[in-house]
């Protein structure tokens, strides 16, 4: 009989730039999570407002809790920064959960990450997500679900699929151990959410999915990655208008597909393509 650790050990990576507006309502929805085993390491990227005073006060105010890493490494890259952090996270930890600065946690996330991975074999690779609501900068509420919003792609996840869309943003994204001591920094990835969720997939991960959205995803002018809803307009104009761009995100795209499947950047091309009208039909 498989013996339940019912206490896990949660450690929470945020990556920060910038983010004196939104921070605290985040760090506050952390702190007050019903499940409490948790710790909170942040590294910034090199931020020039008040978001290391801020981040210093909670650490002052939660110091068993809270850990700021000092290191003086700047990456000017999101993806990078959260790579550092999953590089330097403590190896106590059973699950680690990304963070973004802006958004806002629902108080039973943890929770119910907990209940979800205590029911399973958490010596394979393990990956959780959950359904996220979208917020506007000022915290209206935009959307229930982001699932609903993007035709139930959380729902399909495959190996075929995740080579052209990435449904599961880091915010909501939860590894455990087995899968974050496999999973390395690759120069071909767009992101480094879609590159986790390739990686996990292609490792036969178990990938376990909360309907329930327990992130508030804030939307603003300053999202790195952000998901705005798009009418078959829009993506024509994109197509068109935006022809140069759109050729360079799709071969930055092509060449992570790559790592996991060999096809010609024609086929990629064209399957992608369907994949973005299939959503927005």
């Amino acid at each position: 009989m498989k013996k339940i650790n019912k206490n896990p050990k949660v450690q929470i990576l945020l990556a920060t730039y910038n983010g004196e507006n939104f921070l605290r309502g985040q760090l506050d929805s952390i702190i007050n999570q019903e499940y409490k085993f948790w710790e909170l390491l942040i590294h910034d990227d090199g931020s020039i407002d008040n978001t290391i005073q801020i981040l210093k006060k909670y650490e002052n105010d939660y110091p068993k809790q809270i850990r700021l890493l000092i290191d003086q490494k700047i990456f000017s890259s999101a993806s990078k920064n959260f790579f550092h952090l999953i590089e330097q996270r403590s190896k106590e930890a059973n699950l680690y959960c990304l963070c973004d600065q802006d958004d806002i946690w629902h108080k039973s996330k943890l929770r119910l990450i907990i209940e979800r991975y205590n029911s399973q074999d958490n010596k394979k690779p393990i990956l959780i997500h959950s359904d996220l609501s979208i917020i506007n900068s000022k915290g209206k509420l935009l959307e229930k679900s982001h699932n609903k919003l993007i035709k139930y792609q959380k729902n399909i996840i495959t190996k075929e699929t995740s080579l052209y869309y990435n449904p599961v943003p880091g915010c909501a994204m939860c590894i455990n151990s087995a899968l974050a001591d496999r999973i390395t920094y690759c120069k071909y990835m767009v992101m480094h959410d879609w590159w986790i969720l390739l990686y996990a997939v292609h490792q036969n991960t178990n990938i376990l999915y909360i309907k329930l959205p327990l992130v508030k995803y804030r939307q603003h002018s300053n999202n790195v990655l952000g998901y705005k809803k798009i009418n078959i307009f829009i993506l024509i104009i994109r197509l068109f208008l935006k022809i140069p761009r759109y050729i360079k995100n799709v071969k930055k795209a092509y060449s992570q597909s790559k790592q996991f499947y060999d096809q010609s950047g024609l086929q990629y091309f064209i399957k992608l393509v369907f994949s973005q009208l299939k959503m927005n039909l």
